[in-house]
């Protein structure tokens, strides 16, 4: 089994003080918007797709910057991904609230999440404290290092 690092792109999109995440209804969790970034694509080329693939085509993402770098590792699985933290905007609101994503036959869909009360279900559960103190601070750093969250994190 040949051993690769993914890299993975993870959108931080913050409107009202209300975070826009991923929820998963079949494991009853949420994640970060984003996906796996692709042999030959730039990491522009990333969000571009992945936004249109997981809100839809009328929707575009404008670029602020890196927030965080984290490794994700799944020993068990044999998993080792690189994932980036990408801070920026969508064009839309409240309209693409709980759409569901016909790629997983409506049982996944985007959701505007309270930033003052995030849920429990939150993956990386680490990383919401961190990203409430960086908002309310104006997001201070850029490409922040923050280390090894894993799965269970």
């Amino acid at each position: 089994m040949e051993n690769k690092i993914k890299i993975r792109l993870r959108l931080v999109i913050i409107k009202e003080d209300k975070l826009l995440a991923y929820y998963d209804s079949m494991d009853d969790y949420y994640f970060y918007i984003g996906g796996k970034l692709e042999f030959r694509e730039t990491i522009e080329d990333g969000w571009k797709r992945e936004i249109k693939e997981e809100l839809g085509n009328d929707v575009e993402f404008t670029f602020k910057k890196i927030l965080y770098v984290r490794d994700f590792i799944l020993k068990e699985k044999n998993e080792h991904s690189l994932e980036l933290f990408i801070l920026g905007d969508i064009n839309k609101f409240m309209e693409i609230d709980e759409r569901p994503d016909s790629e997983f036959d409506g049982k996944k869909w985007p959701k505007w999440l309270d930033l003052n009360n995030l849920p429990d279900n939150l993956y990386p559960k680490p990383l919401s404290k961190k990203l409430l103190t960086d908002y309310k601070a104006g997001f201070p750093r850029e490409g922040e290092y923050i280390g090894r969250m894993d799965s269970n994190d």
